[in-house]
């Protein structure tokens, strides 16, 4: 990949995703792998506690690294997989379905309410994943009811999510208060989803004051275990009004969609996910 596919990407619309500059490194932040003193890893889920085989509905929830699970429907398409001696979750996408009642699943965890978080993901597309046009993977929200056209424009909530959009895009999905449109605002990461490559991608959501159009939306990307990019840089959002824009849900929800056939995969296709992580402070390999 060349150094420009990681470059700050841009809206669909164009619209600078950069507008402050570079922010000074957090010593005082943890790492990946282990909490601080303060325990500001809200959970970690490596699967490494989980039999290979099938993960069911209520594998998910009766798996104890999830913490508090609101719900899981993954409708017998998800897997444990032994990749190299590393366990990993394998969902499958059948050939011809759409959303995630038909492809992929729909899963939500409990973090508890916060004001700022980290959520970081490792995924791969696996060879021959049919992309389409566009498809969620995972993010976190106020609430799942902002979504599939459900505008939060009196500043109820928000969610943001990890999307491939179309041409392999690698991209984030907003719904917040002032989105331009119906369906949400994409933010496009600057590069193309590759298949076979581990991508692991950060975000970190800083909720607003008030009602002030100071709220940060930062991304992070590493490739196959390389330096983390910075590749969205936002303090211009307002995810809620009156304290209703705080973190409270993580969502693992990849499906192709879309709202009808068009976005279905044209072949079956399968995506891992592995290493998922949520803290209330900055990950210390973070630039």
């Amino acid at each position: 990949m060349t150094t420009s596919a990681w470059s700050i990407g841009v809206t669909r619309a164009d619209e600078p995703q950069t507008n402050r500059p570079k922010p000074a490194v957090n010593d005082r932040t943890s790492g990946v792998d282990s909490a601080d003193a303060s325990g500001t890893i809200i959970f970690k889920n490596d699967f490494s506690n989980e039999t290979v085989g099938d993960y069911t509905d209520n594998d998910f929830k009766s798996d104890r690294d999830w913490g508090k699970v609101r719900w899981a429907n993954l409708h017998d398409r998800s897997e444990i997989i032994d990749d190299d001696g590393n366990k990993k979750l394998r969902m499958t996408f059948p050939k011809g379905k759409f959303g995630h009642r038909e492809t992929g699943g729909n899963a939500a965890v409990s973090l508890g309410t916060h004001d700022e978080i980290y959520q970081r993901v490792t995924i791969r597309f696996e060879p021959g994943f049919s992309f389409v046009k566009t498809g969620k993977i995972v993010g976190v929200g106020s609430n799942a009811g902002w979504s599939g056209g459900n505008v939060p424009g009196e500043g109820q909530g928000y969610t943001s999510r990890f999307i491939w959009d179309r041409n392999h895009e690698a991209a984030m999905y907003l719904y917040h208060m002032d989105q331009r449109g119906k369906y949400g605002d994409v933010l496009n990461l600057g590069f193309k989803f590759e298949t076979g490559i581990d991508y692991t991608l950060t975000q970190h959501i800083k909720v607003n004051t008030g009602s002030d159009k100071n709220g940060i939306l930062q991304v992070w990307a590493s490739k196959d275990g390389g330096p983390q990019r910075l590749v969205v840089d936002r303090n211009n959002l307002r995810f809620g009004t009156e304290g209703r824009g705080k973190t409270e849900l993580m969502f693992i929800a990849p499906f192709h969609g879309g709202g009808d056939s068009s976005f279905a995969a044209q072949q079956t296709s399968y995506l891992t996910l592995d290493d998922i992580s949520v803290s209330t402070t900055k990950f210390s390999d973070l630039p």
